[in-house]
């Protein structure tokens, strides 16, 4: 279906509001809304844009009702730009359908069909069946790419994945010692915890744990509550009861994640200190936690975009199966030289040798370089 450039310009804006629910929608999509109305206050015939609407917090309310509620009387007989498909069914909320319908929209634009088969098509179906016209595919692409994580858990049952390096200019991400080696700067951790806001959960080994002592939260400025859910690796199940982590275990959900065979006494004593346990299965080729059934399990608790920051030993499980979609390195200007420990899989992406990904951009961030590469599709 064709488009004119309002029908483009009010979904790219509709794109836009979707945004500012990145990290905080989670189990459902963040989702962007615009109402049109042909008049004005005054009945005069121009368009105006009289609601526009962003889901909210744990996915209520969502766009198309906080939309509605901005709009009042003078929804009806306007145009309603969705970036996805509006629900029909009933959830933690009532189906949008029907409020669209009781308010008297007489056209929606919606940017991509809804994967989820509880709506799959029939959102769209039951507007059409009273009188509704829909038009489908506007920015398709655009929105199809802003939801790719609910896309991701939906249809593969696993979130996407990113990975973000920090590494020093000679291209390291840790000295030798195992210590804490901080490689990027004040502005650029600004940058990275601006990022770290957008995810649903992040995810890190054991091992980092007890180098770094992480606190894996948002430290900027009206933004902690962006902080996502916490995710440890731990085949042992272990956490210092002295760490950043066990001491901000309140402040967002923290998971330690472990084998089948750990004790089950060990177990109920972390949840009663409230930290939750998911046990998935080994990987019986390298004896570590199976990646493949922790992406599962993380899920089945309804995140859909997931942001791991990985040592050395992670980082080459993740690459040798192929697990992340896109991948952010933060190359400083520090050195480390000869104490630093050499990682092939930096080395092959920084070389473009022998890996699945391709350089999508470069750019500076304050004084770091930062690379993004996404997964070539093809592999």
């Amino acid at each position: 279906m064709r488009f004119n450039s309002e029908d483009n310009n009010y979904m790219l804006f509709a794109l836009q509001l979707s945004t500012q629910g990145d990290g905080r929608t989670w189990p459902n999509p963040s989702v962007g809304c615009v109402i049109v109305s042909p008049k004005d206050q005054n009945q005069k015939s121009h368009d105006i844009i009289v609601g526009t609407g962003f889901t909210g917090k744990n996915g209520t309310p969502h766009a198309e009702i906080a939309a509605l509620s901005e709009a009042k009387d003078m929804a009806s007989g306007s145009t309603l730009y969705v970036t996805l498909e509006p629900c029909c069914h009933y959830g933690k909320t009532s189906p949008c359908t029907k409020e669209i319908i009781k308010k008297g929209i007489s056209r929606v634009v919606v940017a991509m069909v809804d994967p989820n088969p509880l709506v799959s098509g029939n959102g769209i179906r039951e507007l059409k069946n009273k009188g509704i016209k829909v038009s489908i595919g506007c920015c398709e692409k655009e929105a199809i790419s802003q939801n790719s994580g609910f896309v991701s858990r939906i249809t593969r049952k696993k979130p996407e994945v990113s990975i973000k390096l920090a590494i020093t200019n000679d291209n390291f991400i840790s000295s030798s010692e195992n210590k804490r080696l901080k490689i990027t700067s004040k502005k650029a951790d600004e940058y990275i915890h601006a990022l770290r806001a957008k995810y649903d959960g992040i995810m890190i080994g054991s091992g980092t744990v007890e180098n770094d002592d992480p606190r894996l939260n948002v430290r900027l400025r009206g933004y902690f509550d962006y902080s996502p859910v916490k995710f440890i690796l731990s085949r042992r199940c272990e956490i210092n009861i002295n760490s950043n982590l066990f001491k901000g275990r309140n402040d967002r959900p923290l998971y330690l994640i472990t084998g089948k065979k750990v004790d089950e006494t060990k177990l109920n004593k972390l949840r009663e200190n409230n930290i939750n346990i998911l046990k998935v299965e080994d990987d019986p080729e390298t004896g570590f936690l199976c990646l493949n059934d922790t992406l599962i399990k993380i899920g089945d608790i309804g995140i859909n975009n997931l942001l791991i920051e990985p040592g050395a030993i992670l980082l080459k499980h993740l690459m040798e199966r192929n697990i992340p979609d896109d991948i952010y390195i933060f190359k400083s200007t520090k050195k480390i030289a000869d104490s630093g420990v050499f990682i092939p899989e930096i080395h092959n992406l920084l070389e473009d040798q022998k890996t699945n990904y391709d350089l999508s951009y470069k750019r500076e961030v304050f004084d770091c370089d930062l690379m993004y590469y996404k997964r070539d599709l093809r592999s």
